[in-house]
C-alpha cells in the first residue's frame, strides 16, 4: 500500500498507524451512530469503535491523539465537483469579488498594468455585474482605459461570462466581421457591430486561448498550493474538471502525480471535456487508475449561468425582455448523440445543467444512452451525472430517479445568487430551484461539491447553505424556500459519501469503517451539536489523507 509523502504537522510527527481518541462518526447522517476512537493503519482505517477496543488493536509505538472534548472526527470531505487546476491558476490572478462597480472594477485593473511591462496579460476573475451599484455590465472600453498597453481578460464569478479589452480581442484576432463560436457570443454594438468586449461561454475560450501558457514549475507550484487549500477546509477527494482541450491529460495526470510525490496527496478523479474525448480514450474508461489518480467523466455543458443570464429557461427571464431564455450550447439531438459516444467507450458522463431546458436536454440525452446501452451485454455501472439542476420542474426530480442520474449540487451557489434569484426567475419559478429537498426526497442520489473556484471550497459554508437556506448571515430569516433545506445529516452524508458515490468510490471513500481509506478531517465541534447558524465557522483542526497529517489549525 503506498503512502503519502509528508511534509510534517505542526503537533504530529506522522507514522505508519495513528490513533485518534474522541467523538468519531463513521458514517454521516440523520441520527448518526458516534464511536469513541479511530485506528489508522498503513494508509486504511484499520479499527473503529470504542476506545478500549481500538487500543487494543494498535501495535506498541502507534501514534495516539487525544481530541478536545468537543472535537469530532469525519470521513475527509470529498468535493463532488471542482476545478482544482483552476483554482490553482486564480491565485496568480486579480480577485474582483467584492467589487461593486464599473469604476472599482477599472481601478483594480489600472493599478495591475501600472506594475507591469506593455504586453503582458492581466487576468481577473469574480466580478458580478447584479452586484454592481446600478448593476451593469463592463466592456472593452472601460478596460482600454485602465490598461491601454496590456491585454485584460475578466471571467464573471460564474465563469460563464467574461469581459475583454481591445488589446486581448486583438491577440485572438476578434473584431467586427469574427463571427461567433458554436456554443458561444460575443455581444455587440448594435449600431456599428464591433464586439463589446462582453464574451459569453465558448467565445472566452477564443480569446483565453491567445494568452501564453504558464510553464509546468510554475503550474506545479499552483497546484500545490491549491492542494494546501483544500486540506485547510477538510477535503481529502475532488471530482476535478482540469482538462478542457486536447493534450491537456498527460499533463494533468502527471502534475498530480508530481504534487503527490513532493508531499502534496490528494485522491482525484479527474473529468475531461468532451472536446478532449479521444485522449480520454487512451487513459480510460472510467474508473481505470489508481487509489490516488482515476479518469472520471466526460463533461458536456448543456448551458451557461443564472448570474450570467445564459442558463438555458424553458421561459423568458423574469428581469429581461421576452425573447430571453438563455443559450443551449448544443443544435437538437447532438447533445444526446455525444453522449451515447461517450458512453459506449465506457465513459461516465456529467452534463452541466443549470437552466430547467438545459435539465430537459440533459435527461433527454442520458434516456436515449440508457436505451442505446440496453441488451449490450453485462451493464456498467456508468453514474451519470446532472451538474448544478439549479432550476427544476417538478417532474424533473422523479425523473433523475427513474434514470438513476446522480444530482451533483452546490449548496454554496445559493448564498451569491440570492442577489437576484428571486427577480431573475420569478416567484413560481423559484420555489423549485436550488431544490435540494426535492431531490432528496424523490430518491435521487446526491452529490454535493463547491465548483472551486466559483465558490469557495469550504465544505463547511456548503452545509451551512444547504440546512439554512440564507446568505450565512441570517437573511431572509427563516431561510430562502424553507422547504427545501436539508437536514446536517443529509447535508454532511452529500459532501462524504453522497460525493463517493457519484465518484463510484462508496466504500473506500466517505467513510471510516474498517478497510475504507484513512482520510478523515477533525472538526473543533459537531456540525450535529452546534446552531445550524455556526457551522461555517467550526475550525478545522486536523486534516488526514491516507493516514497521514496533512493539516493542523495553527
Amino acid at each position: 500500500m503506498s503512502r503519502p509523502a509528508g511534509r510534517g504537522v505542526a503537533g504530529l510527527r506522522g507514522s505508519s498507524e495513528i490513533l485518534l481518541i474522541g467523538r468519531v462518526i463513521p458514517c454521516p447522517g440523520d441520527a448518526p451512530v458516534a464511536a469513541g476512537a479511530v485506528l489508522f493503519r498503513d494508509g486504511r482505517v484499520a479499527a473503529v469503535g470504542e476506545p478500549d477496543a481500538v487500543r487494543e488493536e494498535a501495535h506498541p509505538g502507534a501514534e495516539v491523539v487525544v481530541l478536545p472534548p468537543d472535537a469530532v472526527v469525519l470521513p475527509g470531505f470529498v468535493d463532488g465537483h471542482c476545478h482544482l487546476l483552476w483554482l490553482a491558476e486564480q491565485a496568480a490572478q486579480l480577485d474582483l469579488r467584492g467589487v461593486r462597480s464599473p469604476a472599482e472594477l477599472a481601478r483594480r485593473v489600472a493599478e495591475r498594468a501600472a506594475r507591469l511591462p506593455a504586453g503582458a496579460w492581466i487576468e481577473g476573475f469574480g466580478w458580478d455585474q447584479s452586484r454592481f451599484d446600478p448593476p451593469a455590465w463592463p466592456d472593452r472600453w472601460l478596460l482600454d482605459r485602465a490598461a491601454p498597453r496590456n491585454p485584460v481578460l475578466l471571467r464573471r464569478v460564474c465563469g460563464h461570462v467574461a469581459v475583454a479589452n481591445s488589446a486581448a480581442l486583438a491577440a485572438a484576432g476578434v473584431g467586427r466581421d469574427t463571427p461567433d463560436p458554436e456554443g458561444g457570443r460575443c455581444d455587440r454594438d448594435p449600431a456599428t457591430g464591433e464586439p463589446t468586449g462582453l464574451l459569453r461561454e465558448r467565445a472566452i475560450d477564443v480569446v483565453a486561448a491567445a494568452r501564453p501558457e504558464p510553464g509546468p514549475e510554475e503550474r506545479l507550484a499552483a497546484l500545490e498550493e491549491a492542494i494546501a487549500r483544500a486540506h485547510a477546509v477538510g477535503v481529502t477527494a475532488v471530482h476535478t474538471h482540469d482538462v478542457f482541450r486536447p493534450g491537456d491529460l498527460p499533463r494533468v495526470l502527471a502534475l498530480y502525480r508530481a504534487a503527490r510525490r513532493r508531499g502534496r496527496p490528494i485522491r482525484a478523479v479527474v473529468d475531461v471535456s468532451v472536446e478532449a474525448l479521444e485522449d480520454a480514450r487512451t487513459a480510460g474508461p472510467t474508473g481505470r487508475g489508481d487509489e490516488w489518480l482515476r479518469i472520471g467523466s466526460i463533461k458536456f455543458f448543456a448551458d451557461g449561468s443564472l448570474g450570467g443570464r445564459t442558463a438555458a429557461l424553458s421561459e423568458p427571464y423574469a428581469d429581461g425582455g421576452p425573447d430571453e431564455r438563455g443559450m443551449l450550447h448544443y443544435p437538437p439531438g447532438e447533445l444526446a448523440r455525444r453522449v451515447r459516444e461517450a458512453q459506449a467507450a465506457g465513459f461516465q458522463v456529467a452534463i452541466h445543467a443549470i437552466g430547467d431546458r438545459a435539465v430537459d436536454e440533459a435527461l433527454a440525452a442520458l434516456a436515449a444512452a440508457r436505451a442505446a446501452g440496453a441488451g449490450q451485454g453485462p451493464p456498467v455501472r456508468l453514474r451519470h451525472r446532472v451538474l448544478h439542476a439549479q432550476v427544476l420542474r417538478p417532474e424533473h426530480p422523479r425523473r433523475m430517479a427513474e434514470l438513476g442520474v446522480v444530482a451533483e449540487i452546490q449548496p454554496r451557489f445559493l448564498v451569491s445568487d440570492l442577489a437576484f434569484v428571486e427577480a431573475r426567475l420569478g416567484p413560481q419559478r423559484s420555489r423549485l430551484a436550488y431544490a435540494w429537498r426535492a431531490l432528496v426526497d424523490a430518491g435521487v442520489a446526491v452529490s454535493a461539491g463547491s465548483d472551486a473556484p466559483v465558490e469557495p471550497m469550504a465544505p463547511l459554508e456548503g452545509i451551512q447553505a444547504a440546512v439554512t437556506r440564507d446568505d450565512l448571515r441570517g437573511h431572509p430569516p427563516g431561510g430562502w424556500h424553507p422547504e427545501q433545506r436539508l437536514t446536517v445529516g443529509q447535508a454532511v452524508a452529500a459532501y462524504t459519501a453522497g460525493s463517493a458515490f457519484g465518484a463510484g468510490a462508496e466504500g473506500w471513500l466517505g467513510t471510516l469503517c474498517p478497510g475504507a481509506a484513512a482520510d478523515a478531517v477533525v472538526l473543533a465541534a459537531d456540525p450535529w451539536r452546534v446552531p445550524p447558524a455556526e457551522i461555517a465557522a467550526i475550525p478545522v483542526l486536523y486534516t488526514f489523507v491516507g493516514g497521514q497529517p496533512v493539516h493542523a489549525a495553527g
